[in-house]
């Protein structure tokens, strides 16, 4: 028998990516909608689980909050392009709708890169010294090269769930035109407007996830041995002993990124040369012309900054 969740114990609404397109800040904003529930962890990844279906109880209780909120949402980047998420999705919440933020994906890389480089591009043992951008496409292609083929990963998702449940957005217009995108959201999910001025304002001000780099030197070589450390010793154990949720509360309520931020990053991360633009964009170029069909807009990408 094919395992699956009730109605009201499972998402409505799956935000699939992508990575380093502004959907942390988006997710907290969409939060204070009355008819929208995030689950405080955002990311949930149920869907990229091997065991997937001996934890359906644990991904269901996520959802407990939710009360009669109307849209239930998983926001996991992952899902993406994660090979399995598309048919995991399609089984579990076969009714859900699909959101998809993407920016050029030059810039989401280049971003992507800084934030993987923090956390030591999720290996067990320290890389040191760390690769620059080249080098980390080409020894991690499934964590900095896939989440930025939007074009070959939306069409997987689309062989699962009709083009009319799946709304894209370009991350310029969360910058020039946020009540308009948010209106946008409001009506693909049909349910009320609401204003979100209050709410942007608020996360903005709160927590903003800006891209950051390493100081370099000793203290960066210092960090990537303590986060290795913590993840294969302290936050194992935690994850062993309060679950994966209540490990996440911990993290948020100690503000561990944001310590480990403050202590061992700087604020921005250095400017790719025009020479190095071009260079990344004849890698997307292929897949940019496929995804364009898709996301209009997507069509005045280029290599310019």
């Amino acid at each position: 028998m094919t395992a699956t969740l009730p109605p009201d114990r499972r998402p409505n609404l799956i935000g699939i990516g992508a990575a380093k397109c502004g959907t942390t800040w988006l997710a907290e904003v969409l939060s204070r909608h009355p008819d929208i529930f995030v689950h405080p962890q955002k990311e949930l990844n149920a869907l990229v689980y091997n065991d997937l279906d001996e934890r359906l109880d644990e991904y269901a209780d996520y959802f407990d909050e939710a009360r009669d909120a109307k849209i239930r949402c998983d926001f996991s980047v992952r899902y993406l392009s994660w090979p399995s998420a598309p048919a995991a999705a399609a089984r579990l919440a076969p009714d859900a709708r699909l959101l998809l933020v993407v920016r050029n994906p030059v810039d989401q890389v280049q971003s992507h890169y800084w934030h993987l480089r923090r956390q030591n591009f999720h290996q067990y043992e320290a890389v040191s010294p760390a690769p620059d951008l080249f080098e980390a496409l080409e020894r991690f292609p499934e964590l900095l090269l896939e989440p930025a083929l939007y074009g070959k990963h939306v069409h997987r998702w689309l062989e699962k769930f009709p083009r009319e449940r799946l709304l894209i957005l370009d991350s310029r217009e969360l910058r020039s035109n946020l009540a308009g995108a948010l209106a946008r959201i409001c009506a693909f999910l049909e349910i009320e407007a609401f204003d979100f001025t209050e709410a942007a304002q608020a996360t903005s001000a709160q927590d903003g996830r800006a891209g950051v780099s390493p100081r370099g030197g000793l203290t960066e070589r210092l960090f990537s041995s303590l986060y290795v450390s913590v993840a294969r010793g302290p936050y194992m154990w935690l994850k062993r002993t309060v679950g994966v949720e209540g490990a996440e509360r911990v993290k948020r309520v100690l503000r561990l990124r944001q310590t480990a931020e403050a202590v061992f990053f700087k604020s921005g991360y250095p400017k790719l040369s025009p020479a190095d633009r071009a260079r990344l964009f004849e890698v997307f170029r292929e897949d940019i012309a496929r995804f364009v069909p898709l996301a209009s807009f997507a069509a005045d990408w280029s290599a310019a900054p």
